[in-house]
């Protein structure tokens, strides 16, 4: 099993992605990977490398720290030495970056982003917590041993600062005491001792240990007696808090061992996870998708672009191999893109083996191979090709040893770098053997016999580059089906060649072609065209596919709209049923709390009523009222017309009153006034009362005196069902008869609060106002 990985430069995409990782084991791991031939294991790494790349799409990188790989301080674990305080420094920091992964786990479950293939290695995380609680209460950050770590720590510690604020004291009094010896007030450290500068001259009045002199010898550094004491007690306590904090450490290394099976496990699926990520990163910046892997040998790539070069420059090709084409013969001008689609194929068929997503539309489709081998220039840069016949021939010959079925095989410029027709017997020669396989094969090469053996074979098909022959330049997609002019005396042209010497030229090749090959060309031409047309109505097709789309989509919109507004419509109606249902329960149980009603009670219920009723068809008013408006009187239940207003107080034309309401009391009219019948005086008879319900005016004039009481009553009963407080009697002038006949009915009327003649514009003496109770 040979994967020819260097040529086809997989080794530059894993440096690429190891640069990712945070680990130097995984970045090892990274460059050694090979590709594997296992469709289960292929297809759960393709899996997971997706799924880490959807994660850190949708949510954000995985809090790894640089450098988290702690295994060669796992193994101090058997060997049941002590660490030391950077050890467990290191420790506590991949303790603290466990944390954060767990909560980084906690936080996708939140967001509702679910994995199996990644979801399976959070929830297999073990939470060391109370071993990073208990660092953290024995040290600071920075490594030192806290002074509360332990009772016996603090008393060391408490001890030592006494010891050294007495020591202190004492030498700045004898600074003071001896400062005419001294040739400087200063403290001065000589063998880790405190010591004070004395001159030469009087080193012998002071009593102490002598430790260093200065270069002048004018200066004697003298260790006091009266510090030695101080100063050895101090050396002793430091000792017993060196021992304390080595029984610290002791402990907290026992504590990390007998969590080793837990951090061994947390390590391994870290390192995983670091390992996926850096796979997913670089997914995710090239724009790679996962293709669907097949053992049919059946290649299908969808607008792939080789992954080293400028994915903004680089043209996207389409190439398909399968069963019933096994042999891809490519042809075309040089630079034109053939070379490139010969290593595409074959990068991204390794990197698909290897488990890493490829630069390729989400539709593409890669075989599992065995084997793949390729000839490829001289193992230059993909815009180079400097191969000579020898170096193609000792490949191709390995490649004849050792080529199985299940191979793909990626030869570039098949028989060149030696003389023509035996280059063109040997490149045929090769494809014969190859055939024998089932193997899957693309060859570029420059040769017209190849095209016309490619149109002859079973299973060999063809295409070619793409070239725009008005700007003379390639186009660098691939064209299935055709075969590709090498346009050679286009690009002489382009470059400057005299026209006679082209002309002649291609006089000569006229004569050299064959008529296979004149058929062979205008039947490309043709397939061009026809492909052109293809292209043209598949762009229709995905044009109405979308157009179709977006109607779809808008209709399901417009159905979703429609659904909430009824719904909105439903809500509203049954929240209004509801408190209008509250409202008469309410009124219910008022009314059963009540043993009588008075007519005005009766009014009243009859007014909330009515008002609930007329909400529906008025509309508030939120503009300015101005003079003219016509308003409705919700009090009154009547509408009019303003006549004057001042602050807020509007005057209101109502029939033949003008009365003053406020604003509150007035809404803008949003109905239509039914239009008012002309009403003239006439005598009714003894079955029917000349009012109407509710009205504020009641005209009694051509009544008899006796029909007087039966139409004030019903009058009455009106207004005070209607809610009207007020009321307009007009009895006229006339003999009198009928005003005795109504101030008579008003003494004896228990609904009547007051009366009085009409006033000025009111109607003078032939109108009473009454109010009602």
């Amino acid at each position: 099993m040979r994967f020819m990985t260097k040529t086809l430069e997989l080794h530059t995409i894993l440096e690429m992605i190891s640069s990712h990782a945070k680990t130097d084991t995984i970045k090892e791991d990274i460059l050694n990977l090979e590709p594997m031939i296992e469709e289960e294991m292929i297809l759960e790494s393709l899996e997971e490398t997706y799924d880490m790349t959807t994660l850190v799409s949708r949510a954000s990188f995985l809090p790894l720290i640089d450098d988290f790989d702690i295994q060669h301080l796992l193994k101090y674990a058997h060997l049941n030495r002590s660490y030391t305080i950077q050890d467990l420094l290191y420790i506590r920091l991949f303790l603290s970056m466990e944390r954060d992964v767990l909560k980084y786990g906690r936080e996708l479950d939140r967001m509702k982003i679910s994995s199996k293939s990644i979801g399976k290695y959070f929830s297999s995380i073990i939470s060391n917590q109370s071993l990073l609680q208990l660092i953290d209460s024995k040290m600071d950050p920075d490594g030192q041993i806290l002074d509360d770590a332990t009772p016996e720590l603090f008393s060391i510690r408490k001890e030592i600062s006494r010891h050294e604020k007495t020591l202190q004291d004492r030498l700045n009094k004898m600074l003071i005491d001896y400062s005419s010896y001294l040739n400087e007030a200063v403290i001065v450290i000589r063998n880790n001792r405190f010591c004070i500068p004395v001159k030469d001259a009087f080193k012998n009045k002071i009593k102490g240990v002598i430790h260093d002199m200065s270069a002048s010898k004018q200066t004697i550094y003298i260790e006091p007696e009266q510090t030695r004491q101080i100063t050895a007690e101090i050396e002793t306590l430091k000792i017993k808090e060196e021992n304390e904090i080595q029984k610290i450490i002791y402990f907290l290394s026992e504590q990390v061992q007998q969590s080793y099976d837990a951090l061994a496990s947390n390590l391994d699926i870290f390192l995983h996870l670091d390992f996926l990520q850096a796979k997913a990163i670089y997914a995710k910046n090239h724009g790679s998708n996962r293709p669907s892997i097949n053992k049919r040998g059946f290649i299908k790539l969808v607008k792939a672009k080789h992954p080293l070069l400028n994915p903004l420059e680089a043209v996207p090709i389409d190439v398909e191999l399968s069963d019933q084409l096994r042999i891809l013969l490519i042809t075309g001008p040089n630079t034109g893109g053939k070379t490139v689609a010969l290593k595409t194929v074959g990068l991204l068929t390794l990197m698909t083996q290897c488990g890493l997503l490829i630069p390729a539309s989400e539709s593409s489709e890669i075989a599992i191979f065995d084997q793949v081998f390729a000839d490829i220039g001289d193992e230059q840069s993909i815009m180079q090709s400097l191969s000579t016949f020898s170096s193609h021939l000792t490949k191709i010959i390995k490649m004849t040893e050792e080529v199985t079925d299940n191979t793909l095989v990626l030869l570039d410029e098949l028989g060149s770098g030696t003389d023509p027709n035996e280059g063109v017997s040997l490149a045929i020669a090769i494809l014969n053997h190859f055939k024998t396989y089932n193997l899957r094969m693309m060859v570029t090469t420059h040769y017209s016999e190849l095209k016309s053996y490619a149109y002859e074979q079973n299973h060999m098909g063809t295409a070619s580059v793409a070239f725009d022959k008005k700007t003379l330049k390639p186009l660098y997609f691939l064209q299935m089906g055709t075969t590709g002019s090498s346009h050679a005396f286009l690009i002489a042209k382009r470059l400057g060649l005299k026209d006679e010497i082209i002309n002649d030229a291609n006089v000569i090749y006229q004569g050299r072609q064959t008529d296979l090959q004149k058929v062979m060309e205008k039947l490309n031409d043709e397939m061009l065209y026809l492909e052109s047309q293809k292209e043209k109505v598949r762009a229709e097709l995905e044009k109405a596919r979308t157009e179709k789309k977006n109607y779809h989509d808008l209709k399901e919109k417009l159905i979703a709209e429609q659904d909430q507004i009824i719904q909105k419509i439903k809500d509203k109606e049954e929240k209004k049923w509801h408190d209008l249902k509250e409202e008469v329960r309410a009124l219910i149980l008022d009314l059963q709390n009540k043993k009588s009603l008075s007519n005005p009670e009766i009014a009243q219920i009859k007014y909330q009523l009515n008002q609930k009723a007329e909400e529906e068809h008025l509309k508030l008013f939120d503009e300015e009222l101005i003079v003219g408006d016509q308003v409705y009187i919700m009090s009154y239940q009547q509408y009019g017309t303003i006549k004057a207003i001042k602050n807020d107080d509007y005057k209101v034309s109502v029939g033949q009153f003008d009365l003053t309401f406020k604003s509150t009391d007035l809404r803008k009219e949003t109905m239509k006034k039914p239009e008012k019948k002309e009403l003239r005086p006439k005598k009714v008879s003894e079955d029917q009362t000349p009012t109407k319900k509710g009205n504020y005016e009641l005209d009694l004039r051509g009544f008899r005196f006796d029909e007087v009481k039966d139409a004030m009553d019903q009058a009455i009963d009106s207004a005070l069902l209607s809610g009207l407080s007020v009321l307009r009697i007009i009895h006229g002038f006339g003999s009198g008869a009928v005003r005795k006949a109504v101030y008579d009915y008003i003494r004896q009327s228990p609904y009547v609060k007051t009366h009085r003649f009409g006033g000025e514009g009111e109607g003078l003496n032939g109108v009473t106002i009454i109010t009602l109770k």
